[in-house]
């Protein structure tokens, strides 16, 4: 077994963080810095283990987050049109947010920001119950962390973390803001919801 050398006590580290990263696929050092020492810590066997269920262990320590990605598309959460733009939009924010800032800052961004990147692409404001469920699952995906009790004020904060970086990749994000530019144009979304659901891996 590869794991057969290790104490009891490291057993149970490395189970926890193998459950872990399969309840979300993207993991965060500084929301769980146990996990991600131990992912880190026995990188070399984990990757081994996944690469055998035909999936991808990715540590990003410049980053400092991990991504497990899995190609078997029966395996990923099939998102909504609410969903596939919300995490679109502010993916886009994400990369503009992040230019001139270093690794160890975290992108801001307020919901101000958001609703005017909706506007912008002319796409309909979401309704405040819709709002909590989005924030709600991007924070427990690990892609973002509001920073203010009321998040349906203008001036609610969310820091965005790097793990966009892995849930939609810089290549896929020409062909997905074209894509959202056509909606925009002939009012035609599925297209987006459809190149969403292959880019990115919520679970």
């Amino acid at each position: 077994m590869i794991f057969q050398d290790l104490s009891d006590s490291e057993q149970l580290k490395v189970k926890e963080a193998i459950h872990r990263l399969l309840e979300t696929n993207l993991l965060v050092k500084d929301k769980e810095r146990d996990v991600y020492a131990t992912l880190r810590r026995h990188r070399v066997a984990l990757e081994s283990y996944y690469r055998f269920l035909g999936w991808e262990l990715v540590v990003d320590e410049r980053h400092e987050c991990v991504y497990l990605h899995i190609p078997d598309s029966r395996l990923r959460r099939r998102l909504d049109r609410e969903q596939t733009l919300w995490l679109l939009v502010l993916r886009l924010l994400y990369e503009e947010k992040r230019q001139g800032l270093s690794l160890a800052d975290y992108p801001m961004v307020t919901l101000y920001e958001i609703r005017s990147k909706y506007e912008s692409f002319r796409l309909e404001w979401i309704n405040r119950t819709t709002l909590d469920k989005l924030v709600r699952m991007c924070a427990q995906a690990q892609l973002l962390e509001p920073l203010d009790s009321d998040n349906r004020s203008d001036d609610a904060r969310f820091k965005l973390f790097h793990t966009w970086i892995y849930l939609i990749q810089a290549d896929e994000m020409k062909d997905l803001l074209d894509k959202l530019e056509s909606h925009m144009t002939n009012g035609e979304g599925g297209g987006v919801q459809d190149e969403m659901d292959e880019a990115a891996s919520v679970d």
